[in-house]
């Protein structure tokens, strides 16, 4: 629950540098997609004003040094003259203190040597537990009076209608260098693919293979890629490819040649439906105010939580293949109308007006 630190210093621009940033986070793996979208965004501020840039890797974690750490800091998101130290108690006074998950926002909000303090919202996290201790702990971090900066609008209406936070979204882009259509390869089988993973429940693997089932069962031609999470331990009973977790490099080409992918989400969207799109492939996404704020009904397939429901939309894709096409279009145009830099103009923009 975060214990109070500081001295409560009268902080100006000759005691704090002008946009300094300490950023607390949860120890950090190379492959965590909340870290690297963490560290993007901390480089791209860099870039716009705010240099003093430094990560504080919050217990427990499994460094034995401040060196060990920043060296796999910069091997995993590259080494961009962001500094790191590690534990709570070594966060010194900054103009900007963000939290970035909510076992860091109890901290950040406790230390009294910040002049504003953030809180990088990338998803509804009580969601993440059952009703219980760590969900009621999760939520209690919206009330805290910390300043949301959030990953979509859907996480800064609801911050802010069902707890009053003070809010601000960036929306959703991808690497523009890496995800972009490959050519696809002639194959008498159609593929769809689905971010399998079952260690992360809100991605819902259990609905994905009972619908992917059916599908594939009815359709002697079509076969499943699952991609994402450790399948080993699993009976999946269908035509299928399980690839597990692989290189970035290696989606680009992955998604290009699948005829659809299912990506279902119980919570806020992931960076896949966006970088899926770059790559020209259709999207059958689940509604809900969680998902549908990035892709309008012209540019993505939508379906219900169920799997009568998610059967009928893969269906629609492959039985409506000019359909799915246009749409595929719409949504790969409406991301290559994206980029990292507006968004972090715009977060950058918002930091100024505190």
């Amino acid at each position: 629950m975060g214990e109070e630190q500081g001295f409560g210093l009268k902080l100006t621009d000759e005691n704090v540098p002008y946009g300094s940033m300490t950023w607390l986070m949860p120890d950090f793996t190379a492959s965590s997609g909340g870290h690297i979208n963490i560290a993007r965004m901390i480089r791209l501020l860099k870039e716009r004003g705010f240099p003093f840039q430094h990560v504080v890797i919050m217990e427990p974690h499994r460094w034995r040094s401040d060196e060990e750490a920043q060296a796999a800091f910069n091997a995993a998101f590259g080494d961009c003259g962001i500094s790191l130290s590690l534990g709570v108690r070594s966060i010194e006074p900054c103009q900007f203190l963000v939290a970035t998950g909510w076992q860091t926002a109890y901290w950040v909000a406790k230390y009294r040597d910040a002049i504003h303090h953030i809180y990088f919202v990338q998803d509804f996290e009580p969601a993440f537990f059952s009703s219980g201790s760590w969900s009621a702990i999760a939520e209690g971090t919206y009330k805290l009076g910390l300043t949301a900066v959030t990953a979509g609008s859907w996480l800064a209406e609801k911050l802010n209608r069902e707890y009053g936070m003070r809010t601000f979204p960036f929306s959703f882009s991808y690497e523009h260098d890496i995800y972009k259509p490959y050519p696809k390869r002639s194959s008498d089988t159609k593929h769809i693919f689905f971010y399998a993973r079952p260690e992360t429940p809100r991605r819902c693997f259990e609905l994905g293979i009972m619908s992917l089932s059916r599908v594939c069962r009815s359709r002697p031609n079509v076969a499943a890629i699952l991609s994402g999470g450790e399948l080993r331990d699993y009976h999946i009973p269908f035509h299928h490819l399980n690839t597990g977790s692989l290189a970035i490099a290696e989606l680009p080409d992955l998604y290009s040649q699948c005829d659809v992918a299912l990506v279902i989400s119980a919570s806020n969207l992931s960076l896949l439906p966006m970088e899926v799109a770059a790559c020209g492939c259709p999207l059958v996404i689940n509604r809900g105010p969680h998902s549908e704020w990035l892709f309008s009904e012209e540019e993505a397939f939508y379906c219900d939580l169920n799997p009568d429901s998610i059967v009928s939309s893969l269906n629609e894709v492959l039985d409506r293949p000019e359909e799915a096409s246009l749409r595929a279009n719409a949504a790969m145009q409406r991301a290559q109308q994206s980029s990292w830099g507006h968004e972090a103009d715009k977060v950058a923009s918002f930091l100024r007006t505190l």
